[in-house]
């Protein structure tokens, strides 16, 4: 239900304008009504390769990080260390994730015909979106809104990390 969040975020209200939803279960009722059950899911697949990417970024950032830091003598195993590492990869997972947010966004946001038609819509599907932006925005474009996404995803990888190394340690399993 990723696009219902994403689209009352994205709801302003000014003055004259009434706002979209009234909540989410508003939301959910009116978007299942105008776009049908496609309309719920719609953003998944960038959804998809958005978990994906992260995953495959913070794990091996964190890791590399940790253990370039480690073989150059610059800091010794413990809080320092594991906190330094996870800032890094939640960095870096900001880095490649942001391009994917924006495009999922956009997806999500775009407006429909009733009954969930796509006839006039701005994008077809994730590549389009993409293309779109690169040709009208250029690649900074694709890192609107990096800082508030850094801002999120690095107290996130942070303390994933340092529960993960103070667990290792706990049950007594070496550092890798």
């Amino acid at each position: 239900m990723d696009v219902i969040k994403v689209r009352m975020q994205a709801c302003r209200q000014r003055h004259h304008e009434h706002r979209r939803y009234r909540g989410t279960f508003h939301a959910l009722k009116e978007i299942f009504k105008l776009e049908g059950l496609k309309g719920l899911y719609k953003g998944m697949g960038p959804t998809v390769k958005r978990a994906a990417i992260l995953t495959a970024t913070q794990i091996p950032a964190y890791d590399h990080t940790k253990h370039t830091i480690l073989n150059h003598g610059l800091m010794s195993e413990g809080a320092l260390l594991h906190v330094t590492a996870s800032m890094t990869a939640g960095f870096m997972t900001a880095v490649t994730t942001s391009p994917v947010d924006v495009v999922k966004t956009r997806i999500m946001n775009q407006k429909v015909a009733g009954g969930g038609l796509s006839h006039g819509l701005v994008y077809r599907n994730a590549f389009d979106c993409l293309f779109k932006t690169l040709r009208s925005e250029g690649v900074l474009g694709l890192y609107k809104g990096f800082i508030p996404n850094w801002m999120r995803l690095g107290p996130h990888t942070i303390v994933t990390f340092f529960v993960f190394e103070q667990l290792r340690r706990l049950i007594g399993m070496r550092p890798v």
